[in-house]
């Protein structure tokens, strides 16, 4: 599902250049649950970003469902590739309703039946009806990153890119979002790239994992 070839990240040229990532090659199969793991700095959620083409500052190669993929990426692509970020607060508007929250992306890849999308994407992460017209700052920790899986869900993606998914939030919510994600991962057929420094929450998402060294 996913091919990874040489890929090495910089930010800025010349002599003010940093090489976030140097070489990382990588296969993931359709279906699998795959981990990046290592310390801060190591460039495990740069990798994430450049998949998902938030960055385009890369060399290498991607291949994602067997195309190969451009710098920058039709809007087609994000109905295959989602990605749910490691602060489900940062990556909401504040000032938007979760129905809002949700209805754009469906109208932007102008898929109609805003509605019943809504409410299954909803229902699948454990919400019910009444959370669609509450503001972010109304909702737990828990629940925000539901809408957020729920964001990501509502275009029916193939593979979900999960940047420490669990990491903002309190212990005793990790073991039920980690649940509700290995749920959705056998009913929907997911493919997953997980990015934690949390050897326990990766042994138990994945079935194989890469570790990231920081060179620095």
């Amino acid at each position: 599902m996913i091919r990874i070839e040489d890929l090495s990240i910089s930010f800025g040229t010349g002599r003010n250049a940093v090489h976030a990532v140097r070489g990382i090659s990588a296969n993931i199969a359709a279906n699998e649950s795959f981990g990046l793991v290592g310390e801060s700095g190591s460039g495990k959620s740069t990798v994430l970003r450049a998949l998902c083409g938030l960055n385009a500052n890369w060399t290498g190669r991607i291949v994602i469902a067997g195309q190969p993929q451009a710098r920058r990426r039709q809007r087609s692509f994000y109905k295959l590739v989602q990605m749910v970020f490691q602060d489900p607060y940062a990556s909401l508007h504040p000032r938007r309703t979760i129905n809002n929250i949700l209805a754009e992306p469906v109208a932007i890849h102008k898929l109609g039946d805003a509605d019943r999308r809504i409410e299954q994407a909803l229902s699948e992460v454990g919400l019910d009806s009444h959370f669609r017209f509450r503001y972010p700052h109304q909702l737990s920790g828990g629940q925000r990153q539901r809408v957020a899986i729920a964001r990501a869900l509502i275009l029916e993606p193939k593979i979900l890119l999960l940047d420490e998914p669990t990491s903002a939030l309190d212990v005793s919510i990790q073991a039920e979002i980690l649940n509700l994600l290995r749920r959705l991962k056998m009913q929907r057929d997911l493919t997953y790239i997980l990015v934690s420094h949390d050897l326990a929450v990766v042994s138990n998402m994945c079935d194989r994992l890469a570790v990231m060294k920081s060179t620095s």
